[in-house]
Parts: structure tokens; sequence; C-alpha cells
């Protein structure tokens, strides 16, 4: 009885099977994509505040005291 049934719905149940396969499939490649997108954007903004970093550090360089107390004023909210 069950092998008739097999029998007669096999080709259903591969294709079913093929299909739920291609989804599973197409999920994980988006899945790796967005994972790749977020780092690539995670790479960029490090470059960004780096550069930012070294900029604030070269405005430094050479100050006087008057500019380094000034800078300290600017930045001691941001602790």
């Amino acid at each position: 009885m069950i092998s008739a049934l097999l029998s007669r719905f096999w080709g259903y149940l591969v294709a079913a099977g093929a299909f739920l396969a291609a989804i599973w499939a197409y999920g994980r490649s988006q899945k790796a994509e967005g994972r790749k997108e977020t780092y690539i954007e995670t790479l960029e903004d490090s470059a960004k505040r780096q550069e930012a970093g070294r900029n604030a550090v070269s405005d430094l360089r050479g100050a006087g005291r008057d500019g380094l107390i000034d800078q300290l004023r600017r930045n001691s909210g941001s602790w």
C-alpha cells in the first residue's frame, strides 16, 4: 500500500524536495552576501574613524598651551 502511494507520488516528492533545497541554498547565499556587506561597511567605518583621529592628533601637534586647553575643554563632554 505504501509502495503504491510512493510510486504514484514519487515525482512530486522529488520536485518538492528540489524546490525546498533551492530555497535553502538561496537563503544561505543571501545570508553570506549580507555578512560580506556588513564586513565592508565595518571596514569603511573603521577607516573613517582612524582618519578622523589622525586629523585630530595632527591639529594638536605643535599647538601651544592655550590650544591644548581649548581642545581639552571641547572634549570634556564626550567622555
